[in-house]
């Protein structure tokens, strides 16, 4: 036998003597092996690229953060849902004005046309210094019936605003003196406050009415009787007497006051006549009867 037909049957030997697999076999076990080793490879692979992806999350996440996705397996929570708009309030009704001074003055202006002017011709009417939470001065500290000699009105407390004028009649003649009154209109914070000052006014005139002296002149009001106008009214009359007789003026002399409230308004007219002597009713009445035309009309 040649050297290598030997070796051919040495090979022959092992390979039965080892049972090796036929080819077929061999063939599909390398075929699962290369399987295996692809399927590893791949798994690697698909690690390498997560981990990769996972540091770069945050950096992404900087720059687009509505883009980013969680990832596979985290817990996730539903994005919460959109707050309902609120409702749209309705607006609320404007605060009643406030009594008092707020910044130093009245918290409502009484309107021009709420005053009854003079009609004398060239002599010019003149407004009446009312300040809030200040005493009356000049013309205007006697604008208003002062019942009593001392004390003030609770009813002032709730007075939103108040305007008066002092204005001139027209003579009845060229060569008469003429007239003059005080109008005073004070609106308050409700119907009740307006009719709780003729109240106080009435209260005043059963306790004081046997007036006081001041100075040289002694005042005592009287309270006549209801006119009827408006939702409430009074009429009062002031009688005037001096102590001493005066030149060219009467010792004693009537003047009337009409109070009248509309609402929370109150208008009063206050006869002031000239020089001491009262003005005539048929030239006085005009003016109360404008006065209660003007205030119906606010």
């Amino acid at each position: 036998m040649s050297e290598i037909e030997d070796a051919f049957a040495q090979v022959n030997a092992e390979a039965q003597r080892k049972r090796l697999p036929p080819a077929e076999q061999l063939r599909t076990r390398g075929d699962r092996r290369a399987r295996r080793r692809a399927a590893v490879g791949t798994l690697a692979l698909v690690a390498v690229g997560a981990a990769a992806a996972v540091g770069l999350l945050p950096l992404a996440a900087r720059h687009h953060p509505d883009q980013i996705a969680a990832p596979t397996g985290s817990v996730t929570t539903s994005p919460a849902a959109p707050a309902s708009a609120p409702p749209s309030a309705s607006p609320s009704p404007a605060a009643p004005p406030t009594a008092g001074c707020p910044g130093g003055s009245y918290t409502v202006q009484i309107p021009t046309k709420a005053l009854v002017n003079g009609n004398a011709p060239g002599m010019e009417d003149h407004a009446l210094a009312y300040r809030c939470g200040r005493a009356p001065s000049g013309d205007a500290a006697r604008a208003l019936p002062r019942v009593c000699k001392s004390g003030s009105h609770v009813s002032d407390r709730s007075i939103l605003g108040r305007r008066g004028v002092y204005a001139y009649l027209k003579p009845p003649q060229p060569d008469y003196v003429p007239s003059s009154y005080f109008h005073t209109v004070t609106r308050y914070t409700a119907p009740e406050a307006a009719s709780a000052y003729l109240a106080e006014l009435r209260a005043a005139v059963a306790r004081c009415g046997d007036g006081y002296a001041d100075g040289a002149a002694r005042y005592a009001y009287s309270l006549v009787d209801d006119t009827g106008a408006g939702d409430e009214s009074l009429m009062l009359t002031l009688k005037v007497t001096y102590d001493e007789p005066i030149e060219g003026a009467p010792q004693e002399a009537l003047f009337s006051i009409s109070v009248i409230r509309v609402g929370d308004h109150v208008s009063v007219v206050f006869d002031v006549g000239w020089e001491g002597s009262p003005t005539p009713p048929k030239d006085l009445d005009p003016v109360l009867t404008k006065a209660v035309e003007k205030l119906l009309a606010l």
